[in-house]
């Protein structure tokens, strides 16, 4: 059931008008409590009813109002942005979590008077508004896109009046922010990421536009620098590891997918402010854009020939016709276009943004978001609000300013180093890692990428590496009946690289006996070229393959490979897969 959007306004201008009320009700009912039970419990319904009184439970609150508790979540849920853990709140702005964490402190600490839990109460309020903000900067197309708009410009107001007294936390500027960082966590479901962005692309200006894709570059390269810095950390293993790149490839393939869609519209705009000599507007650009390759500079730079099967979503991008054979659904036809779009403009703006790149280099600076580590948009926002716990110093900063490169640095750098010593739980790690080590290997190979897509602007892989291929052999063709000369001598067999949840295929073929519940996932995750399903029992070969040797200019082997997962691997991948005779379902060749 939707709720009218103008009743979710009326809402919150009942909380922003109100906010000293529901502050002293939150200092009084979650923070004024040394020594009583509820600072030992961590019974997180028991919090919620009492965080939710504080707001929905006001006095004189119209009913229908209070009605509303809920639904904004509730909605973003049925959307399809179901979440992926067992622990929902891991990676949002948790204004739960964040009273715990007072409570861990002050017991270790002390507890402070009336007017230190007062201001702490002010960031609570701040972060619960905030996060409801969030939500309602998704609806604002419940009632159609004609006034999507105007109802953006209400979430603004809402955001602005949140920001407006001079003691608020200022957590974000801009509401469109706000559309990208709700997306943020790991969710169960792809789809929904899809159409909020058509309905962006469908119904904003395009001023809004861009600020949302600007945001979606810099939020995606943020998240997965510091997912590969985190599995480096656990594995041990160097930067450029196989398996590294195989291990965050394999679960970023929507990451990546959306990254491309968020850069497009970028480039594009760069290229006017290039011919236009609007240099502070194009150094803007290229900020944003080069923040947004660093998240993997040679999959999005140096290897356009295997961004296509990196960023292809099986599950979303491929179907099944009448007559059983497979074909692309109209969003992957538009995937597939995007690509051949960004590979134009990239091509042509590589050598340019080399050269714009050289007024970001953290060699120059004392900081710069290539160092930050920290995991998720909704980190970031915890670590400014857990800030105030500590009373660091904000510097009038918010989101947006930790991803501009130049200007007040020296704040942005006390920022970090104060977040790097926020109180953390037992095992869990520092909240916010700042390196310019780090930033340094990042620019690195982020400035080789652009160099070599310069110097070969057409070639699908810059890399210098040779083009490897994967050569597939159907079940009814065994491996010893190949022709000869099919597949080249020093080809790798990764038959341990497809996965079957059949338990009489697994052991006689080599592929890797599989949990149907995890086949499932992964499918729905995007982790594999193709798959199928054949008399009850699925199939699939995994895109750790890419990483693993074609990449790296291996040819790759694999064998008994059922008959409808060849057609597919054929018909998304045709200049990549190779089958004996070269038979199959394809798709027409497209210019290279």
């Amino acid at each position: 059931m939707t709720v009218p959007f103008a009743h979710h306004v009326a809402l919150f201008d009942q909380f922003l008008t109100r906010r000293r009320e529901i502050v002293d009700r939150v200092e009084s009912q979650l923070l004024n409590v040394r020594g009583n039970e509820v600072t030992r419990s961590r019974d997180r319904r028991h919090f919620e009813r009492l965080l939710n009184a504080c707001f929905f439970d006001l006095p004189r609150l119209p009913p229908e109002l209070a009605r509303l508790k809920g639904q904004l979540a509730a909605r973003h849920v049925a959307d399809g942005f179901a979440p992926v853990q067992a622990d929902r709140y891991a990676n949002e702005l948790d204004p739960l979590q964040l009273i715990v964490y007072a409570y861990r402190y002050w017991d270790h600490h002390r507890w402070p008077g009336s007017s230190g839990r007062l201001t702490y109460a002010g960031t609570i309020y701040a972060v619960f508004v905030l996060r409801q903000l969030e939500y309602l900067s998704l609806r604002i197309w419940d009632d159609g896109s004609e006034h999507a708009g105007d109802r953006l410009r209400e979430v603004q107001r809402l955001l602005d009046a949140l920001n407006a007294p001079a003691s608020a936390s200022v957590f974000a500027r801009d509401a469109r922010w706000l559309m990208q960082t709700v997306q943020g966590p790991l969710t169960r479901y792809l789809h929904p990421y899809f159409e909020i962005a058509d309905r962006i692309a469908g119904s904003l200006t395009e001023s809004s536009r861009l600020e949302i894709h600007r945001a979606g570059a810099t939020l995606a390269g943020g998240h997965l620098r510091s997912q590969l810095r985190y599995r480096m950390w656990e594995t041990g293993r160097s930067l450029d590891d196989p398996e590294i790149l195989a291990i965050t490839r394999n679960s970023n393939s929507m990451d990546n997918a959306m990254l491309v869609r968020d850069l497009v519209p970028l480039l594009d705009v760069y290229r006017i402010a290039r011919t236009a000599g609007d240099e502070e507007g194009r150094l803007h650009l290229a900020d944003v854009i080069l923040q947004g390759l660093s998240a993997d500079p040679e999959l999005l730079l140096s290897r356009l020939d295997l961004l296509e099967a990196c960023t292809t979503l099986e599950e979303l991008f491929i179907h099944h016709g009448a007559d059983g054979r497979p074909g692309y659904t109209p969003r992957g036809e538009a995937h597939l276009a995007l690509l051949e779009r960004y590979g134009r403009l990239i091509g042509e703006l590589a050598a340019p943004l080399r050269e714009d790149a050289q007024n970001f280099d953290p060699s120059q600076y004392v900081y710069s978001p290539y160092g930050m580590t920290y995991g998720f948009s909704g980190d970031l926002l915890s670590n400014m609000a857990l800030g105030s716990l500590l009373a660091q110093p904000s510097f009038g900063q918010s989101l947006e300013d930790v991803f501009v490169s130049r200007g007040s640095l020296d704040e942005k750098l006390a920022r970090a180093q104060g977040w790097s010593q926020l109180p953390k739980r037992e095992g869990e790690r520092a909240h916010l890692d700042h390196s310019l080590e780090w930033a340094a290997q990042m620019f690195a190979r982020l400035v080789e990428a652009l160099e070599a897509r310069a110097r070969h602007p057409s070639e699908p892989n810059a890399s210098g590496r040779p083009r490897a291929r994967l050569f597939v052999a159907p079940e009814s063709t065994p491996v010893n009946s190949l022709p000869g000369g099919f597949a080249p001598a020093g080809a790798v067999r990764a038959q341990d690289d497809c996965y079957s949840t059949d338990p009489s295929r697994a052991p006689s073929t080599g592929a890797t006996l599989w949990p149907r519940n995890q086949m499932l996932n992964d499918r729905t995750e995007g982790r594999f070229l193709a798959s199928a399903e054949i008399d009850g029992h699925w199939f699939a070969v995994s895109k750790v393959i890419l990483s693993l040797f074609t990449s790296r200019g291996q040819d790759v082997l694999i064998a008994d490979v059922p008959q409808s997962v060849v057609d597919l691997l054929l018909l998304a991948y045709p200049r990549l897969v190779v089958v004996p005779g070269g038979g199959g379902a394809r798709r027409p060749e497209r210019p290279a």
